[in-house]
Order: structure tokens, then C-alpha cells, then sequence
């Protein structure tokens, strides 16, 4: 008996899905494996020598020697006689541990490196030589693998669409039932002690433009549009979380705005969470009251990038993005010229000219007048351990980046900028690092922070972190996140990404609860890694 036709669809079905899981499953593989012999060689070719091992713990500079061969050593061989506190215990511990001590071989690796040069700070954060500089960017530079770019961190594994599979039709079904999970906030927002611990948590501010921008008084426009508001002072620094990763960060008077999302939903469908809390501003109350100069983005994913707010972005801004990324913007109606791609270590020195507020001291009434300055927005893109996509056939066809920023001021200036460089500065820098999505890495994050720390501010993300097995390769604990601020050197960080969506299977103020108790035993700082209002602008 000849079969039928739908016995002949139903066989036709499943062989093309198996084809397709086969191919995809061979494709990862191949493509695991050339990334796995790739590190391998890098971590042979480029080993991590610093001159000190991290100050902030010499336990944590021993893990990162045991994972990644991160050892410590002097600068020459003829200082070895002269070796810190701190080396010495280092020395202690390792040979304590059965680990090998570069400071008195290596002599191969030595050989085969340039002459170590006279540090370039004061401390171990951003003392890194040049030579040691270069084993950083060439150990961590993007790789592609197979047409898609990989991840360069020795904690990566590839998950694949299969992982997600099995964490949200096994995981969340049967082991932990957490199917249309929301955090158990809409259970709190049912009760008069839930709401009142939302609103201690979470509160939400109206931003206060006037304390941040003074308006010009006049409807002045250029080739880019109306002419914007003048910062307050010329060197405000300032901190404003909007929601998730979107921010309004001040360096110096530059004015950058980061990841903009302004939408309830990061996709708009039944699948996608709404926001938890109310925005403190919309975009069009943004571009009305602020002077946006920089946009930073991140990676492409939709909690990050918002395509509808791009054409509203002032046409004066800069959009600094990690490389592939320029095409959607430009299909936005952003213009080539506006776009700066970066890939891992690529630097870029950004000319700009600020305008700041001045009073009339002749008008009792303090009519506002305007005044030019000159900036240098000096960013350096720096990897991160995550991924990217906005369709399931574009993934990781973009490269996702974290950033550090410095701004330069020359304040004797009071016309545009023809040029940019920092040997201009009249003052010392004000520094950023912009932390994207990301997993943590101890070699990873020691390395920015020899290479480019210390850093005035960081931004770090708190939240989407459960569970653990699936999640910490992508997204950092909040125990992590307050790891990297010693890691990089910041000396005051803000918390993101958490209490905006529930995207992930913890309590929506687990992260907040894990911050206070990491704070309260570890830290010696209470205020290292700071959970700041919606709306509420921090100075610094």
C-alpha cells in the first residue's frame, strides 16, 4: 500500500528538521573546536605576565594565575631584589600552590617579547608596558570563526539555541516551574507591604533638567536641528539611570546617553515582560531637555538598542558601536558619517565642542548666555564575554563591546576644536568604563584594568543572572559585578540592568538584597557598587 500524503508531509518534515538540527549541531562543533585551538594557542603565544598581580586581593591574582597562567614578575631581572610585599606573598602562595613563578623563569618568553619599557602610571592599574599592552589586545582580540565572531574568554562555552530550549521547556516546566515567571512582582504589587517594598527598592524620580541643562531662551536652529540646551558648568560629571542600560552620563560637560531603550517592552509581543516601573522621561522629554553629544552602544539586542528612538537622536550626536553594527543604524535614518564602528582595542579621539551656561552679572534677572568649550572624547571598545542577534539567522554577526572613556578638557579654549589630543589637557581626565552585557572573566577584567584603568566611574550590570548554569557565561553576578570594580579600579560604580524587565528566573529584588549582603561582608567601601533611583542624578 502506497503511503499517503500526509504520512509523506510528516516524513518530510522531520527529515528537513533533522537536517537542519544536524547541520547546526556539526556547525557549532566545528566551530567550538576551532575556537578552543585557537585560545589554546594565544594563551602559548601571548602569556599574561603582570608586573603585580592585582592589589585588591592576592588570592583573586592566584585564581587568575591558576585559570589563565596570569603570573607575577618584576620588570627585569636585576630589580627581582627589590620585589613588593605583595610580589613576595605572591611568590608564597604560588609556590605554596605547586605554580610556577615567572619572575624567575620564563627566560624563553622573554626572549621572545620586546624590551619591557618604564611603566605608564603610578600604580598597577594602567601601569601595563607597552609590551605587555600588546599581549592584552593580541590575547583578547575578536575572532571570527566560521563567518560569525566568537567569544575570546576561557569561560565561554557555546551554548546554542538547544541550551535556551532546555532551560525554558525542562528547567522552567518541571525542575523549577517558573513558565510566564515576572520575578514575583505582580504578587508584591497585590499586597500593601509588596508595593511598599517596590517603592523603597525602586523608586521613580522626575528628572531634574534645570539642575543638569540651562535652556539658551531662543529657538536658534542649525544644518543639525535646534540648537540644543547649555550644560550648567563646564565640568559637570554627573550619573542619571534611565532604565536597564540606558543612561545619561555627563564627563566633563560631553553628554553621553547609552544602550536607549524607551519602550515598554523590549519586543512588542505577548512573550516579552512590560517595564516594572514607569520611565522617569520619555525620549522626546530627552531630546527636548538635553544636549546629547555621544550615543554608546553596546550590542544590538532589543533590551539594548531601540531602532524607533535612533531618527529621533539629534543629528549632532556621535554614535559610537561595535563593528557590523553600522548598516542597521544607517537603515534608521542615521548617517554614515555620524557612526564610529570599533572593534576590540580599536581607540577613537572624538573632537568636540561643548556649550556651557554663563550668567550676565549685568542683568539682575540672569540672562543666559552661552560659551564654547573645547573636548577631546578619547574611547577605547573592550571585550566583553556575551553575543549577539535580533533574528534567529543574525547571530553573532555583530560584535558586542564594552567601552572606556576619557574626556580631555582645554578649558583656554573657547572656539570649536580643529584637533584632538590629549597632550592639550589643562586638567586631568575624567574616566568611564561602560560595562556591556557580559559574563565575568577574571583575565579578562584584570586585563582592563592593567591596560586602562583606573577609572573614575563604571557602570556595571547587577541583574539577569539565574539560573547560574545557563546564565553565567552571559551575565555577571552581583558577587562579580562588585568583583570588577576592584578588578578595573573604579572608584565609584553604578548598578544597571536589573529592576527595569524580568528576563531571567530570580526575584526581581534579588539583585538589590545580594548587593547590600556583598557590600556589608566584603566590601571596604559601602558605597563601591551603588543601586541608585530611577531619575535620580548622582554627581561625581
Amino acid at each position: 500500500m502506497l503511503p499517503t500524503k500526509p504520512h509523506q508531509i510528516k516524513t518530510a518534515l522531520v527529515s528537513i528538521t533533522s537536517l537542519y538540527v544536524a547541520g547546526w549541531g556539526f556547525y557549532y562543533l566545528a566551530q567550538e573546536t576551532i575556537r578552543r585551538r585557537e585560545l589554546a594557542s594565544r594563551k602559548r603565544k601571548y602569556p599574561l605576565r603582570a608586573p603585580l598581580l592585582p592589589p585588591h586581593a592576592i588570592s583573586a591574582g592566584v585564581r587568575v594565575a591558576e585559570r589563565v597562567g596570569v603570573l607575577a614578575h618584576t620588570n627585569s631581572k636585576g630589580s627581582s631584589s627589590s620585589s613588593s610585599p605583595d610580589q613576595l606573598e605572591a611568590k608564597k602562595i604560588l609556590k605554596q600552590r605547586g605554580l610556577p613563578d615567572a619572575s624567575e623563569h620564563n627566560e624563553e618568553a622573554d626572549a621572545l617579547s620586546p624590551p619591557a619599557t618604564p611603566t605608564r602610571g603610578p600604580s598597577w592599574y594602567g601601569g601595563a608596558t607597552d609590551s605587555e599592552v600588546s599581549r592584552i589586545h593580541r590575547r583578547f582580540s575578536s575572532l571570527k570563526v566560521l563567518g560569525r565572531y566568537a567569544n575570546v574568554v576561557p569561560e565561554w562555552r557555546e551554548q546554542g539555541v538547544w541550551e535556551w530550549a532546555a532551560w525554558k521547556l525542562c528547567y522552567s516546566l518541571f525542575y523549577k516551574p517558573r513558565i510566564w515567571w515576572d520575578g514575583g512582582f505582580k504578587a508584591d504589587q497585590k499586597t500593601h507591604e509588596g508595593r511598599q517594598k517596590i517603592d523603597m527598592l525602586l523608586p521613580v524620580e522626575r528628572i531634574k533638567w534645570d539642575q543638569l541643562f540651562a535652556s539658551s531662551g531662543t529657538a536658534a536652529t542649525d544644518s543639525n536641528g535646534p540648537t540644543p540646551p547649555a550644560v550648567r558648568e563646564a565640568a559637570q560629571s554627573s550619573f542619571t539611570w534611565i532604565g536597564q542600560s540606558t543612561c545619561l552620563i555627563q564627563l566633563e560637560g560631553v553628554t553621553i546617553l547609552t544602550d536607549p531603550v524607551f519602550s515598554k517592552q523590549p519586543v512588542v509581543s505577548v512573550f516579552s515582560p512590560t517595564r516594572m516601573r514607569p520611565m522617569p522621561c520619555n525620549i522626546h522629554e530627552l531630546v527636548a531637555n538635553a544636549a546629547i553629544d555621544v550615543v554608546l552602544l553596546t550590542h544590538n539586542h532589543f533590551d539594548h538598542l531601540d531602532i524607533h528612538v535612533l531618527p529621533l537622536i539629534p543629528k549632532r550626536a556621535t554614535f559610537i558601536v561595535p563593528v557590523g553594527l553600522a548598516p542597521l543604524l544607517q537603515q534608521y535614518g542615521v548617517e554614515a558619517t555620524r557612526i564610529v564602528e570599533l572593534d576590540w582595542w580599536q581607540q577613537r579621539r572624538l573632537p568636540l565642542s561643548i556649550r556651557v551656561a554663563s550668567k550676565d552679572n549685568g542683568s539682575s534677572g540672569g540672562d543666559t548666555t552661552t560659551i564654547e568649550r573645547r573636548r577631546c572624547f578619547d574611547v577605547t571598545a573592550v571585550p566583553a564575554s556575551h553575543w549577539s542577534a535580533r533574528t534567529p539567522l543574525d547571530t553573532n554577526t555583530t560584535l558586542w563591546n564594552s567601552y572606556a572613556v576619557r574626556v580631555y578638557t582645554d578649558d583656554q579654549a573657547s572656539t570649536a576644536p580643529r584637533s584632538c589630543s590629549p597632550s592639550s589637557a589643562v586638567t586631568e581626565p575624567r574616566s568611564l568604563f561602560f560595562c556591556g552585557d557580559t559574563g565575568y572573566s577574571p583575565s579578562l577584567f584584570t586585563a582592563i584594568g592593567r591596560a586602562l584603568g583606573p577609572f573614575d566611574v563604571a557602570c556595571l550590570p547587577i541583574g539577569s543572572y539565574e539560573p547560574r548554569w545557563h546564565m553565567q557565561i552571559q551575565h555577571m553576578h552581583v558577587t562579580e559585578s562588585v568583583q570588577v570594580t576592584r578588578d578595573i579600579g573604579s572608584r565609584r560604580a553604578f548598578a544597571m540592568h536589573w529592576g527595569t524587565w524580568s528576563m531571567s528566573d530570580e526575584t526581581w529584588d534579588d539583585p538589590y538584597w545580594q548587593l547590600h549582603k556583598e557590600l556589608r561582608q566584603t566590601s571596604d567601601d559601602p558605597e563601591r557598587l551603588l543601586a541608585v533611583p530611577f531619575g535620580k542624578t548622582f554627581w561625581f
